[in-house]
């Protein structure tokens, strides 16, 4: 029975889809939009579920944080971080710097450059004055300026593949994990630290990150409405967090204590989502053999990052983490529903199951009101009455979120950005979530495909990214 619950799950999602898709060309008046309905009910339930969520897990916080005693003093983990980097000449200097002015520096930096052609290496080499030796295929720099950084050059064989060979080479505790394009804040490393001590069983941590656009037509756009997407996304990790099922940590700025990698065996190098794998993995072994395995998102840990900032490249990150989300989770389907993996089993990974048809519901929501509207000319009244009261939930919840994402940073809100993100929930509907609906079946398309083609995220010569 075990093995059924799955198929039975995912088929009652996408026979409802079906069904509700064919229902508009049968049905009249309201019924003829009920694949809307079905969408709206679920997303409304799940928002409001996740604010009042949030706001519980804000307010423990918070009294977690008055009550905390003052770590005793002793030794601090080790902290090693790896940079994997492939022609990032233009960014990586700021990376480095943020991580030279940190409050507790790592003990070791190692930049994992795979099959650069834009002269990262040669910049790398004169700034440092880097000695490099050759292993095999490879070359190993050490800097004469700052002995902890060390330079790995080797032939391009992609990310996962270069983070196994950096944290095998490391010899801290603690792993992290950090994109050449995100800058971390002076004390992102000490809050890691402090994470690790305070909880033995945390596994996996992440940071909290800020989107950052470069200067594009479009950057304007994407930067409003990603600020307020990333600020939710982070808020509903806290609320994962709680409950013990937190799946999501962004691989741009991580962390992972050296043993859960050991055991593990690294990241999956065939998978397009190695840190969102890797976790499944970690949660999946630790059920297995009865050992105790947290993750969690520190607010302490912060940084920016750079986002997409034009539409192609946001549609190709999209479709790539939707693609590895879906290859994630058929890979781990056995979990589905199954009472051995703890709260991820029963509902985390149930939810995550609605979740791969969800974007399909919206999109097809969307083409079914357009057609009505614009073919048949006409829209029932309770239809109008149901999407002006979504519109207030929304804007009601996300305003909120809002709230309790700044009071969970502990950082004051400003009117301007509040107001901001009441503008970014009236307008996203209609255009960043369609897009960002789009990219979600595109990478319903590349899964089946089985195939995505890489682009980079920035063009040869970018102007420098704001910050």
């Amino acid at each position: 029975m075990q093995s059924l619950r799955w198929p039975i799950l995912f088929g009652a999602v996408l026979g409802v889809l079906i069904f509700t898709l064919c229902a508009s060309f049968v049905f009249h008046g309201a019924a003829a939009w009920m694949i809307g309905l079905v969408y709206i009910a679920y997303d409304s339930l799940l928002l409001g579920f996740m604010v009042i969520s949030s706001q519980i897990a804000v307010i423990r916080q918070e009294r977690k944080s008055r009550a905390a005693p003052v770590p005793a003093p002793g030794p601090r983990p080790s902290v090693t971080v790896l940079i994997c980097a492939r022609n990032e000449r233009i960014v990586l200097p700021e990376c480095l710097h943020a991580l030279e002015v940190q409050t507790e520096p790592a003990d070791e930096i190692l930049v994992i450059d795979d099959g650069s052609t834009d002269g990262m290496v040669d910049w790398l080499a004169a700034e440092y004055g880097l000695t490099f030796e050759a292993v095999g295929t490879r070359s190993l720099g050490i800097s004469r300026r700052q002995p902890s950084l060390q330079v790995l050059r080797k032939p391009n064989s992609g990310k996962a593949d270069s983070l196994n060979a950096g944290w095998k080479m490391a010899t801290s505790e603690i792993i992290v994990t950090l994109d050449a394009d995100t800058y971390i804040e002076p004390g992102a490393l000490a809050a890691l630290r402090d994470g690790f001590i305070e909880d033995p069983d945390l596994g996996i941590a992440g940071g909290v990150l800020i989107p950052v656009c470069q200067r594009t037509s479009w950057a304007g756009f994407f930067q409003f409405f990603q600020t307020f997407e990333y600020a939710r996304g982070f808020l509903w990790r806290l609320t994962w967090m709680q409950y013990g099922m937190l799946l999501l940590i962004s691989g741009a700025f991580a962390a992972y204590r050296r043993g859960v990698l050991e055991t593990a065996g690294g990241f999956d190098t065939s998978s397009w989502v190695e840190d969102y794998e890797l976790t499944h993995r970690a949660y999946r072994d630790a059920f297995d053999h009865g050992r105790r395995v947290t993750v969690k998102t520190l607010s302490g840990a912060r940084g920016t990052t750079d986002a997409p900032a034009a539409i192609c490249t946001f549609l190709n990150q999209r479709r790539r983490w939707f693609a590895g989300f879906i290859a994630t989770h058929f890979k781990y389907h056995t979990m589905v529903a199954n009472n051995r993996y703890g709260a991820v089993g029963r509902y985390m990974l149930c939810l995550k199951t609605l979740d791969l048809l969800l974007p399909i519901y919206a999109l097809a929501a969307a083409v079914v009101l357009v057609e009505i509207l614009f073919v048949r000319h006409f829209l029932d009244v309770f239809i109008v009455k149901l999407i002006i009261f979504k519109l207030i939930v929304d804007l009601t919840l996300h305003a909120y979120s809002i709230v309790l994402y700044q009071r969970w940073l502990g950082i004051p809100l400003s009117r301007k950005l509040w107001l901001q993100s009441l503008g970014a929930t009236l307008t996203e509907p209609f255009v960043f979530q369609i897009i960002r609906q789009l990219g979600a079946v595109l990478g319903w398309l590349a899964f089946l495909r089985g195939k995505i083609n890489w682009m980079p995220q920035r063009p040869a010569t970018p102007e420098p990214a704001i910050i």
